[in-house]
C-alpha cells in the first residue's frame, strides 16, 4: 500500500466489488470520506 501511494496520483477503493471511494490518491490516503476506506487504509480489516 505504501508504494501505490507514491507511485500513483489516483486511487480507488473497492469492496465486495462496488467502488466504494475514488480521489486523488493524497484526499483517500490522509482524508477518506468513507469508514471502510478509512478501516482498509488504516489496517483494521483486509
Amino acid at each position: 500500500m505504501q508504494q501505490a501511494a507514491r507511485v500513483s496520483d489516483y486511487t480507488g477503493f473497492f469492496f465486495l466489488g462496488r467502488l466504494v471511494e475514488f480521489g486523488t490518491t493524497q484526499q483517500i490516503f490522509t482524508s477518506p470520506r468513507d469508514e471502510r476506506t478509512d478501516a482498509y487504509i488504516t489496517g483494521r480489516f483486509g
